[in-house]
């Protein structure tokens, strides 16, 4: 809401110069068509007062502009599970939430490596990436994103002989959220993480809406 607020105002401000603009510069013959859009100032012809006019706009607009792209909300996470050692992360067959403790990148703080919860900031397109790593024999691994309750995508693996000791595997999911909305990686089985940091969870906003 704070977002559509400022944009109106912008292009409120934008009307009022340009307005403002061709009422000063009625009265001269010559025009210059200007793309505001662009990052270059646009030439300027006309009388001595126009070409102060129109700069000042023209800086202005760019000033607003520069705004604009300041109240754009930034949001990344990425963590890896383990901050240290090594070991596998044993969990039963029911699925219970993952927390990924070794953060890389938390831009606003909305990833929580405490609850291993991402929790939207605001209502947009989002983008989500989750890796698990398994690396003993006899092991299984099954891992899923989950958006509040529901399951999104999963991923799973096991070892079926004492020459496939070690795996992968690895799911994205593009997600359209509302304010407030978690998402998380749940595991059922076992999951490896080591200093290499194997199993992971990262996600970013795309665009707000």
């Amino acid at each position: 809401m704070k977002m559509r607020t400022f944009m109106a105002s912008f292009m409120l401000l934008l009307l009022c110069h340009l307005c403002r603009a061709q009422i000063n510069s009625s009265n001269n013959d010559s025009s210059d068509e200007t793309d505001l859009a662009g990052t270059q100032r646009p030439s300027i012809e006309g009388s001595e007062d126009d070409q102060v006019l129109q700069t000042d706009i023209w800086v202005e607009l760019l000033a607003l502009r520069d705004l604009v792209v300041e109240q754009i909300v930034k949001v990344a996470f990425s963590a890896s599970l383990l901050e240290s050692g090594e070991g596998n992360i044993e969990y039963g067959s029911e699925f219970a939430t993952l927390i990924f403790r070794n953060v890389f990148t938390n831009t606003g703080n909305h990833y929580n490596p405490n609850t291993g919860y991402f929790t939207a900031p605001v209502r947009g397109v989002y983008y989500f990436r989750f890796t698990g790593h398994i690396a003993h024999y006899e092991k299984n691994m099954r891992m899923r994103l989950v958006k509040n309750s529901d399951a999104m995508v999963f991923i799973g693996d096991r070892q079926t002989t004492t020459t496939d000791p070690e795996d992968n595997a690895s799911n994205g999911v593009v997600l359209q959220l509302e304010v407030g909305d978690v998402v998380s990686v749940q595991l059922s089985g076992s999951v490896w993480d080591d200093q290499y940091h194997r199993t992971t969870f990262s996600g970013f906003l795309l665009f707000p809406l």
